[in-house]
């Protein structure tokens, strides 16, 4: 379903009223939970190419055919979702990657574990652009980084059905572990939060316009401004 409509501030008396439209059609298992739906969102947010909610909306339902009352609803859910999508990216960029508190609380296990799961729904929808991106980067410490807050997020959603699940090959994650492991979670999710911005600041993509212009005045002799290191006239100019 795609609807094309202006974005609205995300403030209380819609998020109130998002979670109770969320409650209703997650009991149907037509869309994502209200945390699933906050991870993915986060994912989407974090994305090293900028998504467009025509884009991924569709991907928050489970159902193949979600169903409005009537089409004034409609619009409404989606500027709602798109306006939470705006308020997870600008919470990110201010260092707040999750949607409670810095220190653990067993507390919300379950919403966490939530909210993991949806990340890890939207990090799989984007996974080939990630593959480039890191590729393309080939930084050892930001792979590692994106492997570790794939696996801690894999851990935390598994957690709350399973207690004994592994931290890593030598060390059995129970509760006494937990609090370090969330607090080594907010770290690697702000590395997760700023690569895409990085990646975009270090690509030199032109677009044809620009490409143009730079080739109009090299020589053929010259190397060709595209990057290639061959000279133009064996390159572009061909």
């Amino acid at each position: 379903m795609t609807v094309l409509v202006n974005v609205i501030d995300f403030d209380k008396n819609r998020e109130q009223r998002l979670r109770k439209q969320l409650e209703e059609l997650h009991s149907q298992e037509a869309v994502l939970s209200y945390y699933q739906l906050q991870g993915f969102l986060f994912s989407i947010a974090c994305s090293p190419e900028q998504i467009r909610p025509s884009e991924w909306f569709d991907l928050i339902w489970l159902s193949d055919d979600p169903q409005f009352d009537d089409e004034k609803d409609a619009r409404d859910f989606f500027r709602t979702v798109v306006a939470l999508s705006e308020h997870i990216a600008d919470m990110a960029r201010q260092r707040r990657f999750l949607p409670f508190s810095a220190s653990y609380s067993e507390r919300w296990l379950s919403e966490l574990s939530e909210w993991c799961d949806g990340m890890l729904i939207g990090h799989q929808y984007l996974e080939d652009l990630w593959l480039i991106t890191l590729d393309d980067l080939d930084d050892q410490t930001f792979i590692e980084e994106v492997d570790a807050a794939l696996g801690l997020a894999s851990t935390f959603y598994e957690m709350a059905s399973d207690k004994q699940l592994s931290f890593d090959e030598e060390l059995a994650l129970t509760d006494d572990h937990l609090p370090d492991a969330y607090e080594l979670f907010w770290k690697v999710l702000g590395t997760y939060a700023t690569i895409g911005r990085i990646w975009a600041e270090n690509t030199w993509e032109m677009d044809s316009e620009q490409l143009f212009l730079a080739l109009e005045s090299v020589p053929k002799d010259e190397l060709c401004p595209c990057g290639s290191g061959l000279i133009f006239a064996k390159c572009c100019l061909h």
